[in-house]
């Protein structure tokens, strides 16, 4: 079972004990609080795959490649960074620019370095 499913279960099923708690128990009140449980769920399962949907925004790519970086010793390309991380080469590497470009890392050829040593 995907994490999504289990988490728009775990909301619709809260957002049912809670509303069945506050109403009477009758059945109007049990197909009120069924239809409450079910319109969270299912907006909560389209959030969580609205989210997927999105992935990573520029600051999270930034960071990512940062701590990829530090874990291989400074130095990344952006076919390690793709690689690693999942992401596609062209968004590896636009991001890679970018922190170049801001003075955070240096293109050193297909290398960009991170955290150079003072000298």
């Amino acid at each position: 079972m995907q994490p999504r499913f289990l988490i728009a279960g775990l909301v619709g099923a809260a957002i049912f004990a809670m509303s069945l708690a506050t109403f009477r128990w009758n059945l109007p009140s049990f197909t009120v609080s069924s239809l409450l449980a079910l319109l969270a769920g299912w907006l909560t399962l389209r959030w969580n795959f609205r989210l997927d949907l999105g992935g990573m925004g520029p600051a999270a790519r930034e960071r990512v490649a940062m701590q990829v970086a530090w874990r291989k010793g400074g130095k990344i390309t952006a076919e390690q960074l793709a690689q690693t991380v999942g992401m596609p080469l062209e968004q590896a590497r636009q991001t890679l620019e970018l922190l170049a470009s801001r003075d955070l890392c240096r293109k050193e050829d297909a290398v960009y370095v991170f955290y150079p040593k003072q000298a």
